[in-house]
């Protein structure tokens, strides 16, 4: 099939990945009647008319639509003999590949999920693993996804733990500076939205509780290194790191609303907001009707109580 430019853009798309899918795809050989010689992957050196050419069709006498039960009879394989040696050396590799017929099985396709494992299912995840490009695990992934994580939430945490949050740090590079909304500072980066500022550190300290243990600290590396390193039980683990997602989406948009709509919050106002969110998190079904974290509420009021 030949992308002419007249299909489906999604069509096309798939067309365009056929040199990737043919390192996935393989045909079981049951009775051979519907797998074809030259054109189907049976055999691990590849399609075998992409290593001969149509001329490898006359020169071995197999025709281009030759199945593998017109090639392969009474266990044997009928080739014209042919003085090629790119030929002979692919007849010996056929003759090396073990295949017997059996006239009840039906062919089949298979595909690959992982090293030397196929299978008659198609699955997603494993095929994924298998063409993804792998990077190093980063410590504080742990921080942004974790099952009782709320995604929109997460997202925003993970954009500034990327340090791609469109600060006026950033934003300044692209001739728009910004200073902060919250205390005038002219430089305003990541590290002190989260939580050098003194509103949004004044705010941290006001959420956080007592759940760090001790006061917490408002540098950006040290909090996140206290979070990777220090031991916490479960359920102060699971309220950290939601409170920390809450507490860095409701000051990012907080600070947008000052920019775009010229409205404010105060640090009590914020607060009650990001409390009543942690509430509504803890109530969820989600992870409220689950006997091991029950005692979430109670350790959030607990971290508050003075």
């Amino acid at each position: 099939m030949r992308d002419t430019g007249l299909g489906s853009w999604v069509w096309r798309k798939i067309l365009k990945y056929r040199n990737l899918a043919k390192q996935f795809i393989r045909m079981d050989i049951g009775n051979g009647q519907s797998v074809r010689f030259w054109s189907d992957l049976w055999h691990p050196a590849g399609r075998l008319i992409e290593i001969t050419g149509e001329i490898g069709t006359q020169k071995l006498g197999i025709g281009r639509n030759a199945r593998i039960c017109d090639v392969y009879r009474d266990g044997d394989w009928r080739f014209r003999a042919c003085r090629d040696q790119q030929l002979q050396q692919l007849v010996h590799a056929i003759h090396q590949f073990p295949i017997e017929l059996n006239a009840e099985a039906a062919d089949g396709a298979l595909w690959k999920n992982g090293p030397d494992d196929y299978g008659d299912r198609f699955i997603a995840s494993s095929t994924w693993h298998q063409i993804r490009q792998r990077k190093e695990n980063l410590q504080w992934s742990k921080l942004v996804w974790f099952s009782q994580g709320v995604p929109r939430y997460a997202f925003i945490t993970w954009l500034a733990f990327r340090d791609r949050l469109a600060t006026g740090h950033r934003t300044s590079k692209w001739g728009q500076p910004q200073c902060c909304l919250f205390c005038g500072e002219p430089d305003e980066t990541r590290e002190h939205l989260f939580f050098a500022c003194p509103y949004t550190y004044t705010l941290w300290l006001k959420v956080v509780g007592n759940l760090f243990g001790d006061e917490p600290d408002l540098d950006w590396d040290i909090t996140v290194s206290i979070l990777l390193t220090r031991r916490y039980d479960r359920i102060t683990f699971i309220l950290l790191r939601l409170v920390l997602q809450v507490t860095i989406y409701s000051v990012w948009r907080e600070r947008n609303d000052r920019r775009h709509n010229s409205t404010a919050k105060s640090v009590d106002q914020l607060g009650r907001i990001i409390d009543k969110t942690m509430r509504s998190c803890i109530m969820s079904t989600k992870y409220y009707l689950k006997p091991k974290l029950q005692g979430l509420m109670q350790r959030w009021f607990t971290a508050h109580m003075p």
